[in-house]
C-alpha cells in the first residue's frame, strides 16, 4: 500500500519521539553539569573547604568576616604597656656626675638627691658558654682503673641545653636545617651538621614517650575532641596527617592512608565514648561516639550554593546558624531559641528538598543515580540536624572545628617552608614532638623549659595541668 506524501509511520514517529526524549534527558545532564562546573571554578576558600593557596592572583575572595566600625588599632581608653623593669640585674654600671658646674664648683664633693634608672636589654657580648671537664683518673695498687664520674664521655661534644635549642629552632621554630647552619654560624660561631640537628630531634622524640603517652589519656578523658586530617608529602608521595585535639592536648598521627586504618593505628577513636566535632568526611562515622559537625564547613557550602548556585534556601539558613552562634556567644541560649531553630530550619530543608530539581535517569546507564550537590547539602541538614545544632544543646561543643583547623595549620606551614620530608621517620619524629610542644603552649608552660626539661630526660609532666 502506497504511503501518502507527508505521513510518517507509527513506528518511525514512536522512534524518533524515543531519540527525541533521549536527546532532550541527555541536553538537561549536559546543562546541569555545565551549571555544576561554572560553578566549580568560582570555588575559592572564601566559599569552600578549599586552602587559601590555590586562590591565585586573578580570583578576588570577599573575606567572610563581618566589617566592623572600630578603627585600627589601640582603641579609645586604652592604656598603653611600656617595659617594666627587671628585678634581676645582672650587671650595674654606675654613671657617677663628674667635672665641674657653672658656678665654678666642683661636683664631686656635691650631695646626691636622686639617682634614676636605666636599664638595657641586649644579647651577651659571648653567646655560648664552653665548660671543660677534667675527668681524674687513677690507678689502684691492684692495678685497677679509676675516673672521676660524668655524664659526658667524649672528647668534645654538643650540652643537652644547646641541643634543646637546636631542636627549638628546628622543630618549634620552623627553620630548616640549612637557615639553622647559617645561624648557628652567625650567630654562636658554631658549624654543626645536618647529622647534630637529626640526631638531636630523633633524641629529643625518644624522650617524650611519656607525654605523649599522658596526651592520650588526657584525650581519651576529654568530654570533647576536634579531630581532622591533612595531606602531607614524604618521600615524593602524598600521605596523610591526623590530629586529635582539645583545648588541653594535642595529638599528631603520620600514615600513609586517610580513612579508618589511620584513625586505628592512631589509637584513639576507636576507645573514645565522648563527642568528636569534624568535617563531615564518611570514616569518622563508623566510630561509637557523639559526632557533632563543623558549621564553619556548612557555612562555605551554603554560601557558595547561594552565590553560585542561585539557591535562595542556602541564604536564609547561613543566616539562622549565624545568629544562633552569636546567641551562644552572648550566652542567651534558651530551650524555645533552640527548638524555633531546629523548626525554622527542618521548614526551609522540606520546601528546599520539594522544589530542588532532581536528575534525569538515562535509560542503558547503570549505577545510582547522581543526587546533585544541592539536595546533598540539603540532606545533610535533614539527616543530622541533631549533629549541626549540637553547639546549642551543649556549653562545651564548639560552633566549629577551627581548633583542629589551626593545630593543623603548622604543619602546613613546616611544607611550605622546608617543601617536604624526605623520610617517614622524619615526619613521626617531627609529629611526636610537635604532640608535646602544642600541648605545652596549650596548657601555658614554656616550650623553651619543656625541651630543655626533655633533653635531659626529665620531660615536663602533662598530667599536672589538672
Amino acid at each position: 500500500m502506497k504511503t501518502p506524501e507527508g505521513f510518517v509511520p507509527l513506528a518511525d514517529f514512536l522512534s524518533l519521539q524515543e531519540e527525541f526524549e533521549k536527546t532532550k534527558v541527555l541536553l538537561i545532564q549536559a546543562l546541569k553539569k555545565i551549571e555544576e562546573l561554572e560553578a566549580r571554578l568560582n570555588k575559592n576558600s572564601n566559599n569552600s573547604s578549599k586552602p587559601p593557596s590555590t586562590d591565585g592572583y586573578k580570583k578576588s575572595v570577599k573575606n567572610n568576616r563581618e566589617k566592623s566600625e572600630r578603627k585600627p588599632g589601640a582603641q579609645p581608653g586604652h592604656k598603653g604597656n611600656g617595659l617594666s623593669l627587671f628585678t634581676e640585674i645582672d650587671k650595674i654600671i654606675e654613671c657617677n656626675v663628674e667635672g665641674k658646674c657653672a658656678c665654678g664648683k666642683d661636683l664631686k664633693n656635691q650631695r646626691t638627691i636622686n639617682v634614676e634608672k636605666r636599664q638595657v636589654i641586649d644579647l651577651p657580648e659571648k653567646t655560648i658558654e664552653v665548660k671543660e671537664f677534667l675527668v681524674e683518673v687513677k690507678q689502684c695498687t691492684c692495678g685497677r682503673i679509676h675516673k672521676g664520674e660524668t655524664e659526658y664521655n667524649q672528647r668534645v661534644q654538643y650540652g643537652n641545653k644547646i641541643k634543646a635549642f637546636f631542636v627549638y629552632l628546628n622543630v618549634y621554630q620552623q627553620i630548616p636545617m640549612e637557615r639553622l647552619q647559617e645561624f648557628a654560624k652567625d650567630i654562636l660561631g658554631l658549624s654543626i651538621s645536618d647529622g647534630l640537628i637529626k640526631s638531636a630531634t630523633e633524641q629529643c622524640s625518644c624522650e617524650v614517650e611519656k607525654p605523649l603517652q599522658q596526651i592520650k589519656q588526657g584525650l581519651l578523658e576529654g568530654e570533647v575532641m576536634n579531630v581532622d586530617e591533612t595531606s602531607v608529602r614524604c618521600d615524593g608521595k602524598t600521605s596523610w596527617l591526623h590530629s586529635a585535639s582539645n583545648l588541653e592536648y594535642t595529638l599528631y598521627f603520620f600514615h600513609l592512608k586517610r580513612g579508618n586504618e589511620a584513625m586505628n593505628a592512631m589509637g584513639i577513636l576507636p576507645f573514645y565514648k565522648g563527642t568528636i566535632v569534624h568535617d563531615r568526611w564518611f570514616s569518622y562515622y563508623k566510630y561509637d561516639c557523639t559526632h557533632a559537625l563543623c558549621n564553619a564547613h556548612l557555612l562555605r557550602d551554603l554560601k557558595f550554593m547561594h552565590e553560585e548556585m542561585n539557591r535562595k534556601w542556602a541564604e536564609k539558613i547561613k543566616l539562622i546558624l549565624q545568629k544562633a552562634n552569636e546567641r551562644k556567644n552572648s550566652g542567651n541560649i534558651t530551650r524555645h531559641f533552640i527548638t524555633r531553630v531546629r523548626n525554622s530550619i527542618k521548614d526551609i530543608i522540606t520546601n528546599a528538598i520539594r522544589k530542588e530539581p532532581r536528575q534525569e535517569n538515562i535509560k542503558g546507564k547503570r549505577g545510582r543515580k547522581s543526587k546533585g550537590k544541592a539536595i546533598c547539602l540539603l540532606e545533610v541538614f535533614r539527616d543530622r540536624i541533631d549533629e549541626v545544632l549540637l553547639f546549642l544543646e551543649r556549653k562545651d561543643v564548639p560552633f566549629d572545628n577551627n581548633l583542629a583547623e589551626r593545630d593543623l595549620r603548622m604543619m602546613k606551614l613546616k611544607q611550605k617552608i622546608s617543601g617536604c620530608f624526605r623520610t617517614e621517620k622524619g615526619v613521626e619524629v617531627f609529629c611526636r614532638i610537635r604532640s608535646y610542644i602544642s600541648t605545652v603552649k596549650k596548657q601555658n608552660k614554656n616550650v623553651w623549659e619543656a625541651l630543655t626539661n626533655a633533653m635531659r630526660k626529665k620531660p615536663t609532666d602533662l598530667l599536672s595541668f589538672h
